[in-house]
């Protein structure tokens, strides 16, 4: 193939692939030669479909160019051509990818139940992607949808503007301003001081593994809830109890993000993942300044603790995965032998009696900063083992 072949061809593609009318300046890009040459590839282009009688032709609509179905076919093939959104779906579409990742619960309160179907129909068209969370779905757009709209990127910004330009062009208000609110934020006891951390003050506390009746009042305006890593079945079996029927229409809907408090690596884990499951609306909830400098003083606690523990000699045998991560964590070696290490709340969940020479504190009492609670735990294991 020829270059000059190999340039008509990218020609041909790009305007087959663009689904709409393309610059000369864009086809100079993707293709590398001239204005000049690019005319001349077009009109070639343009009169070999016609001269072959096909049922495609190119059209110039002043210095831009769309392939396009012959105005005799249009109707004979309609039925196969793939459909547009309608505007009730862009309008949806738009709140997604502006607020992305966003909780279905969320964007149903925005725009109404009959989101539900368009949230189902733009999942099926493959625009975005539904992970189950929780009691809820975390709806985030996807390659076809950018692919769709010709958006080169996934920058919040670039894809803000974007839509603002589809919607306005359709008569329709580009402010998204309209559309949000800010999600309702419920924590259990032992995770509220995660939000401090993360500069959110807004928010509920709530006990949702035995929920009076203020709790339920609390989780029937909840987004998103903040709880134990583990509870999730629990949580679900309980509200389900209280929960409406029906699929679309139901009392307790939010995302639920569950949490580990063990060990410093925990902590940076939690922060991080608020961070990340607001995405870009962090900014209205929390303090971006405050989450950096407390992700910074858990890493130099953790590189403290780690100095601390390189005093250590003696091998420990942790009774529990607890005790192994953070023994793991703090690089003490493990052995069978080894001096036995164990959570201080003597029975587990299945009723076996856990006991050792160095008890971890678990703190019954929920309340508290849990950066000093790992602390005390660490404490605990290193002062232990240098005792013993």
């Amino acid at each position: 193939m020829t270059q000059y072949d190999e340039a008509t061809a990218i020609v041909e593609a790009a305007l087959f692939a663009s689904g709409d009318t393309v610059s000369i300046e864009d086809l100079m890009k993707v293709s590398g030669i001239g204005k000049n040459k690019i005319k001349e590839i077009v009109e070639f282009l343009s009169n070999d479909y016609a001269k072959k009688g096909s049922g495609i032709e190119i059209v110039d609509l002043n210095g831009r160019y769309v392939m396009q179905i012959k105005s005799d076919f249009a109707n004979k093939v309609k039925d196969l051509a793939p459909k547009e959104l309608t505007s009730s779906q862009l309008k949806t579409l738009a709140v997604i990818a502006y607020h992305q990742p966003i909780a279905q619960s969320t964007v149903v309160e925005m725009r109404g139940g009959s989101a539900y179907e368009q949230i189902k129909e733009l999942e099926e068209r493959k625009f975005i992607h539904a992970k189950p969370s929780g009691r809820t779905k975390i709806l985030k757009t996807t390659s076809v949808f950018s692919d769709y709209f010709g958006i080169g990127s996934t920058d919040t910004e670039e894809i803000r503007n974007t839509m603002a330009k589809i919607l306005r062009a359709q008569g329709e208000q580009s402010d998204f301003g309209q559309w949000s609110r800010k999600q309702n934020i419920s924590v259990t006891t032992l995770y509220e001081s995660v939000l401090k951390m993360c500069g959110i003050s807004e928010y509920e506390v709530v006990n949702p593994y035995e929920p009076d009746v203020e709790d339920l009042e609390i989780l029937k305006d909840t987004d998103i809830l903040i709880l134990s890593k583990g509870y999730e079945n629990k949580i679900n079996e309980i509200l389900d109890i209280h929960d409406s029927s029906d699929e679309n229409n139901k009392t307790y809907e939010f995302m639920i993000i569950e949490m580990s408090a063990t060990t410093f690596s925990d902590l940076e884990n939690n922060i991080k993942l608020i961070q990340t499951e607001l995405g870009n609306d962090f900014k209205l909830y929390g303090k971006k300044d405050r989450l950096e400098k407390n992700l910074r003083d858990i890493k130099e606690l953790e590189q403290l603790y780690r100095e601390k523990a390189l005093l250590i000699t003696k091998k420990a045998y942790p009774v529990t995965e607890m005790a192994a991560r953070i023994l793991n964590d703090l690089n003490i070696a493990i052995s069978m032998d080894g001096i036995s290490v164990a959570p201080d709340y003597k029975e587990s969940s299945k009723g076996e009696k856990i006991t050792g020479e160095i008890l971890i504190p678990t703190h019954k009492n929920q309340k508290g900063n849990l950066i000093k609670r790992v602390c005390e735990k660490y404490d605990a294991v290193i002062d232990g083992l240098k005792n013993k």
